[in-house]
This record gives C-alpha cells, sequence and structure tokens, in this order.
C-alpha cells in the first residue's frame, strides 16, 4: 500500500515538473496585504485586470506571490470584505521578482453588505450553517464532521469521543438524519461500541458546506424525531487534491474539472488503525483494527437545463481484538474493592457497506426543476467471538505501609463465557422524484415522492453462560466428596439467549408537500413555510401524516436579527432494530414512534472591535408519544420492541460564535435539558437514558504572536452525569460521574503559495503544507463510558467503571495542492 502511494505521488511530481518551468518565462511579484494597523488580512483577492485567468489570494499571514505576463504595463487590483478596493500600475522585467505591498482600509459595513460569510449570515432557512474549515482544526480522537457537530452544533450531547454518534435534545444515536448531497445515509446495525466503529460516513476532504438543525426541520426531510444534518460535497472548480498521515491513519483526495467546464470528479481514500488509542485503554490486549472507505462522485453536465451526478462509495471495517488482562479498584480510602480479570479467546468483526446514487438534476426553466434520485445501500455485517473472563474480587489493604494498596482477602472468584455468532445483510432500493416551483408572489413550492425497498436477513446465535447471576462465586463442595449427577451444581444456567434467523422483505413509501410564502416591506420581512409529510410501510400497514409549520420574522434593525417559531409532527418509523426483540422475534404490530416539537429561536448578528459574531438561541419542548423503551451497551440501542412508554423533552441552548482572532473562528455553547419517560401512563417519571441535563462546549482558536503561520486550538467540553440502571432494574434512575475533556492542538502552515521554496521547482504544485501536534485528554480525566456489575460473597453489588481514552499525544502531516 504504501509502495503505490509513493508512486502515486512520484507521478504527480513528475506531471507538475512543466508548470514549474514555464513559470521560468514569466515575472513573479510577491509581498503582503495589511490594515491600517499594520495587521496581515486573509483572503485578500489579488488579480491582474487585463487578465480574466490570472489572480490568487493571500494566506494568513496576508502574503501572497503571483505568476504575471513580463515586460508590459499592468494593473494589480486588490479586494477584501469589509475593506476598500486598491489598484496599482506595475512593470515588472522578465524572470524578475518584484516586492508589492498594500495596505487596505476598512470601510463602514452597511445593512445590506453585513453577511460577510455563510457562517456569520441569518436567513429563513431550517438549518444552520456550521463552517467547515474548522475541521481541519479540530484537535481530538475523532477528526470527522460528525466531531464538529458535537462541538459547534446547537443541542448536542456527547459523553463518547470513541464514537461518531451523537445525542440530540434528549434522543438517542439513531433519532438523526443525516444528508449527503440530498440522499438520507445509513449505517451499519450491529455495532456495540465505538471501538469497533472505525470511519464515520461523511469523508471531511471532500465537505464544502455543513448545515444542522436539532429540530423543528421542514417537512421535506425524512422520518427521525430529533436532528438533520446536511452535508454537501465539493463540485471541482480545479485541479487538486490533498495528502495527509498522522499516527491514527491516512487520507487523500483528488478533484479536478474539463476544460469545458462540464465534468468534474472528486474522490477521496480514508485509511484509519485505532491500535495506538486502544492499546492505552483500561483492557489489555492485542488489538488489530483496519478502517478503510473509498468515496467517488463524478457530476457532468451537458447543458445548461441538465445535471447529472454518479456517487459510489466503499467502506470496510474489520477489528480483531484479544484482549489479555483488566483490572480496577473502587471504593473509598477506607473501603477499596479491586477487580483482576483474565482473557481467553478472540473477537472478530467485520463490516462492509456499499452506496450507490445516480441522480439527475432538469432545470425546465429558471423558476421549475424536478430531481430524479435512484440509490442503493447494502451492509454486510458480521461478528464472531468466543471469550473466556475469569474474575477476582478482593478487599485492598488501605493502611499506608508496605503493603499499601495490596489485596489481602478475596471476596468472590467468577467466570463468564461470552459467545456470539451474529451475521446480516441488508439492501436498501430507492426511487425518488422532487420537484422545486417558483411561484408569483414570493411563493417557492417543493415536494417528494420517495419509494424504498428493504430485503433484511440475519442469522444471530449470542449467548452468555456465568457461574452464577452477575458474577456471584462458583458453588463450593468438600475436596473428594461425589456429587450426584442431578445435583443443582452440576446445572449450567445460561444467563442471556438471544437466537434469531429472520427474512424481512417490505416497502415504505414517503413524500412531503410544502410551500414557503415570502412577504414584507423595507422595514419588515416574514417568511412562512408549512408542509405535510406522510409515510406508509407494508410491514405493519401503518399510514403516518405530519405536518409542519415555520414562521420567520426578520426586522431591519441596525444589528441584524431573526426571530422564528416552529412547530411540527415528527414520526420515526421502526427500521429493523426496533421491531426485533431480546429473543430475536419481530413485532409485527408496532407503530411508529412520535414527536411533537414546539420551538422558539433567535439569531443575532453583531459586531465587537469591526469583528463578526452571532448569538443563536433556542428554547423548546418536544412530546414524546408511543416510544420503543430502550438500554445502551456503549453504543448500541437495544430496544424493547414495544410501544411500552411516553415521554417528554424541555431544554434551553444557546451559541456564541466569532472571531475573536481575525479570520479564526471560535465558539461557546450551553444546553439546558431535561429528558424524562414513564411506563405506567404517567404516574411515575424517570430519566430517559440520555438525560444529560448540562453540556458546555469552548472552541477557541489563536496565532501565535509574530508567527501568523502557526495556531493554537483548544476545545473543551463538560457534561453533567448521564443517568444509568441497576442490572435488576429497567429505569435510569441512578447517575455516573460528569464527562470532562479537553483537547489541545497547534498547528504551523510551512508552506503556501507564497512562502514555498522556490529553488525546489519541482515542489511548486504543492499549494500548502501543514504540521500539527495534538495532545487529547490534556488533564487525563477518566471518564467513564458504562459500568461492570460484580457480586460478592455477600450477594452485594460493585459497579466497575469502563473508562474512555486516556491522554494520548497524535502528530498529522498535510499536504495540499
Amino acid at each position: 500500500m504504501r509502495k503505490g502511494l509513493l508512486i502515486r505521488i512520484f507521478v504527480v511530481c513528475l506531471l507538475c515538473v512543466p508548470y514549474a518551468s514555464v513559470g521560468q518565462h514569466l515575472a513573479k511579484i510577491f509581498g503582503k496585504v495589511t490594515d491600517e494597523n499594520e495587521l496581515p488580512i486573509e483572503a485578500a483577492n489579488i488579480i491582474v485586470l487585463q487578465e480574466d485567468h490570472i489572480g490568487t489570494s493571500t494566506n494568513e499571514a496576508g502574503r501572497y506571490e503571483l505568476l504575471v505576463p513580463h515586460d508590459q504595463k499592468i494593473v494589480v487590483q486588490v479586494s477584501c470584505i469589509g475593506y476598500g478596493e486598491i489598484q496599482q500600475e506595475i512593470v515588472v522585467a522578465k524572470g524578475k521578482r518584484q516586492q508589492l505591498d498594500f495596505t487596505l482600509k476598512t470601510e463602514v459595513i452597511t445593512m445590506a453588505d453585513f453577511q460577510l460569510s455563510e457562517k456569520y449570515s441569518i436567513t429563513d432557512q431550517d438549518l444552520k450553517p456550521i463552517n467547515p474549515k474548522t475541521l481541519a482544526h479540530l484537535p481530538g480522537v475523532g477528526q470527522g464532521v460528525e466531531a464538529l457537530i458535537k462541538s459547534g452544533g446547537l443541542g448536542v450531547f456527547s459523553s463518547n469521543e470513541m464514537t461518531s454518534q451523537y445525542n440530540v435534545r434528549g434522543g438517542n444515536y439513531d433519532e438523526n438524519l443525516i444528508y449527503l448531497n440530498g440522499i438520507e445515509v445509513h449505517r451499519p446495525l450491529l455495532i456495540r461500541s465505538g471501538n469497533q466503529e472505525g470511519l464515520s460516513f461523511v469523508n471531511p476532504d471532500l465537505v464544502s458546506a455543513i448545515n444542522f438543525s436539532p429540530g423543528g426541520f421542514d417537512a421535506c426531510y425524512g422520518d427521525k424525531m430529533s436532528s438533520v444534518l446536511d452535508v454537501q460535497y465539493k463540485v471541482p472548480a480545479r485541479l487538486g487534491g490533498s495528502i495527509s498521515a498522522s499516527l491514527l491513519g491516512a487520507t487523500g483526495h483528488f478533484e479536478g474539472i474539463s476544460k469545458d467546464q462540464k465534468f468534474s470528479v472528486l474522490l477521496g481514500a480514508r485509511y484509519q488503525s485505532n491500535a495506538y488509542v486502544f492499546n492505552k485503554m483500561q483492557t489489555s490486549g492485542d488489538y488489530r483494527p483496519t478502517f478503510t472507505d473509498v468515496q467517488l462522485l463524478l457530476n457532468y453536465r451537458p447543458s445548461d437545463k441538465v445535471e447529472i451526478s454518479l456517487f459510489g462509495n466503499y467502506a470496510r471495517n474489520i477489528y480483531r481484538f484479544i484482549p489479555k488482562e483488566r483490572s480496577a479498584t473502587i471504593g473509598t480510602i477506607n473501603d477499596a474493592i479491586k477487580l483482576t480479570a483474565y482473557f481467553e479467546g478472540q473477537e472478530v468483526d467485520a463490516y462492509q457497506t456499499v452506496f450507490s446514487v445516480f441522480s439527475v438534476k432538469h432545470n425546465i426553466n429558471e423558476n421549475h426543476s424536478i430531481r430524479y434520485n435512484l440509490s442503493y445501500f447494502f451492509s454486510l455485517e458480521k461478528e464472531t467471538f468466543d471469550i473466556l473472563s475469569e474474575y477476582f474480587l478482593a478487599d485492598v489493604n488501605t493502611s499506608f505501609g508496605d503493603d499499601y494498596g495490596e489485596e489481602i482477602s478475596s471476596q468472590a472468584v467468577g467466570a463468564e463465557l461470552h459467545h456470539g455468532r451474529n451475521f446480516l445483510a441488508f439492501h436498501l432500493c430507492n426511487g425518488e422524484i422532487q420537484g422545486t416551483h417558483h411561484l408569483p408572489k414570493r411563493n417557492t413550492l417543493s415536494w417528494g415522492v420517495k419509494v424504498q425497498g428493504e430485503f433484511i436477513t440475519d442469522a444471530l446465535t449470542e449467548w452468555k453462560i456465568k457461574d452464577s447471576a452477575d458474577y456471584t462465586p462458583a458453588h463450593f463442595n468438600i475436596p473428594g466428596d461425589s456429587v450426584a449427577l442431578d445435583d443443582s451444581i452440576r446445572i449450567i444456567d445460561i444467563y442471556s439467549y438471544l437466537k434469531s434467523d429472520n427474512a424481512l422483505n417490505s416497502l415504505r413509501t414517503s413524500g412531503f408537500i410544502q410551500n414557503k410564502w415570502t412577504f414584507g416591506g423595507d422595514k419588515h420581512q416574514f417568511s412562512l413555510i408549512t408542509g405535510v409529510r406522510f409515510t406508509y410501510w407494508t410491514f405493519n400497514n401503518e399510514c403516518l401524516v405530519m405536518p409542519r409549520i415555520r414562521f420567520v420574522y426578520q426586522p431591519q434593525w441596525k444589528t441584524k436579527t431573526s426571530f422564528y417559531a416552529a412547530v411540527g409532527m415528527y414520526g420515526q418509523p421502526p427500521f429493523y432494530k426496533e421491531m426485533r426483540n431480546s429473543e430475536g422475534v419481530l413485532n409485527k404490530h408496532i407503530q411508529s414512534q412520535q414527536s411533537y416539537h414546539f420551538i422558539l429561536g433567535s439569531d443575532v448578528l453583531f459586531k465587537i472591535a469591526k469583528r463578526p459574531f452571532k448569538f443563536s438561541g433556542e428554547i423548546y419542548y418536544k412530546f414524546l408519544d408511543k416510544l420503543i423503551s430502550y438500554s445502551l451497551d456503549n453504543v448500541r440501542v437495544i430496544y424493547s420492541a414495544e410501544n411500552d412508554a411516553r415521554g417528554y423533552a424541555y431544554g434551553l441552548d444557546v451559541k456564541l460564535s466569532g472571531e475573536i482572532v481575525h479570520h479564526l473562528e471560535s465558539w461557546i455553547s450551553m444546553s439546558i435539558m431535561k429528558s424524562m419517560e414513564t411506563f405506567d401512563g404517567g404516574k411515575t417519571y424517570t430519566p430517559r437514558p440520555t438525560d444529560q441535563r448540562i453540556s458546555f462546549n469552548l472552541f477557541f482558536q489563536d496565532r501565535v504572536p509574530k508567527l501568523p503561520m502557526l495556531k493554537a486550538h483548544i476545545n473543551l467540553v463538560y457534561a453533567t452525569a448521564l443517568p444509568y440502571s441497576f442490572p435488576t432494574k429497567k429505569t435510569y434512575d441512578r447517575r455516573s460521574t460528569a464527562y470532562f475533556r479537553t483537547d489541545i492542538g497547534f498547528s504551523w502552515q510551512f508552506m503556501d503559495e507564497a512562502t514555498r521554496l522556490s529553488k525546489y521547482k519541482t515542489f511548486n504544485f504543492i499549494k500548502a503544507a501543514y504540521l500539527t501536534a495534538e495532545i487529547t485528554n490534556l488533564f487525563n480525566y477518566n471518564n467513564i463510558l458504562s459500568y461492570t456489575w460484580i457480586s460478592d460473597l455477600n450477594n452485594r453489588y460493585y459497579a466497575m467503571p469502563n473508562y474512555l481514552s486516556p491522554r494520548l499525544f497524535n502528530v498529522k502531516i498535510r499536504f495540499e495542492f
């Protein structure tokens, strides 16, 4: 694999040699663009007015370098949003380099010009934009788009950095929609831990836009109860790409477009191995995970009226683990208990997915368009494991001395054998048509119909044998005595058993129609979005109709402000996991879970020291009906397969984002939430498994003084304790410990278009190069993921914590061309 990568790099270098030689016959200008305070201006545009194709932009240090025609008078123009434009005439001799610096003056921003960029805009859309540029600098174990949502998404909760999944306003992992270029994305079903999960679906190298809604979204989005993440991939405008590598894996991408601008290609490949992280975890052993992913997007535009795209994805995640040993000590300084466990056996898991989409968009005219989508998703999943665990529970000496911390007496000895042979395959085939129509009187009508065929087969066999219930010690008899064949101590009790052999073929039909009406005058702007969504499923013959409405008011104040309210019904028809009970039987009478959203929110744009800032806030209430109760096993959601609960969630989400440092976005957000459920018709309420009351996120970026190419990035997360349940109880009425984590990174851009070494002509194709060092979990805080329950001779239960990742160090290098 490494050899092939080196060959590709060598070929690219050879292809770029002619471009380097061409530069020897041109002139070159270079310099720095600053403001009145001599501070560098990033992303200033430098163009030659006589030549449409000659131009560049400044880097974070305000520097630029540009090849220009020689021995002729040219006009160089410099511009940047928020600053006055400037021009200068110049003549440069052939083969010469001439320095040309510019100072731009700040301009007063009028209301019409206030929307400096998409990340600081206010619109009447239901999804809020999140700046994808931050992805490259967000420190942490997870480097995907989902990590950015966890940090910057409104109302998002996460207490597990090992997974790309997240909770939104009291919902579980399965209640979040993900769209890629307008197509819903699915994920494997059998994954039970973040260790097995591997790469998330979205490739960060290919992303151009990220939009997110924590609730109250329009009818055009599908059938989940909590949130929508809508990701758009790039449409390339030039030839380019990137290569990166770290201690956790490597990525690469290529993008290009034809000369006639009609055909473009976007290709991305990723490889990840988290063995470095896993080997620092609580359970020692031989970890051999390998996660690979390839994605290809082809776009073709034969005319202005027709757009054709083809997307393909192949992912293969393999997780091999041979556990060896684990130990943990709990209790107080006066009463400590130590658990020691030894393991035999291994686990081998494999998940393969294929996803393809063919899409055609027909722009009938400037007001009417139709889009046709065909998609296919296939997942083949395998879990195989046989692991024998032998446990020893002992008192620990808490008296200070030479034997402090040593085991002094045994409280329990137990064993567990966990066997699994789980196989699942499912095929999803979709056909969809959507239409958009811009009507008179500022009305926009949109509609869509989708038909999905589902073909699922599974063969699950999984059981646990313990020496007695929950690790109680083995039976004792006097050595040498005979034991009768029918004696109870010879009986082997199976603690849990799952046998499933199902085949499910069904058809789902869904659709929507919605209208957006915009009205108002110079002082007030209003938008009213009304819509209805429907679903029908042949498995249980359930038809669901869900009305939704959203109202937006934008007064034309000096400080740009938006107020909005949303009310709607959000149904979630059960998928395969929700309908299968603990015995492997499918519930044919199960119904859709339902959530009713009531949301009030506001966005405000303002400036501090001429820097843009945005404040967003929402208060919400969700009534939850026909809930399918569940428990959590790491990241696996285990459903009861019954509509046996109802509940509610309410809370407040606020976020302040802005450029404390010029052209570097930072933010701070906080969420307060309460989510409860009842199993007895409302007589008693208990916390839902995701009832995380308070969450706080801080992401801050800064430049090192006098070294603007060196930046620091800090991501801090704090969340109050999640509930957990006692082994013999169904309700989650106990609280774990708070989640606290700080990740810090330092990135140095040591090469760009203005600073690359010109004497090495072969490497002039490299546009930028970054070196990043990260320390994750800076304070080495022991965050608890879950508990393993142990009982002693007196039948007292002990909760042994399962910890998440400790402090880790990571290094990354990235080249862009």
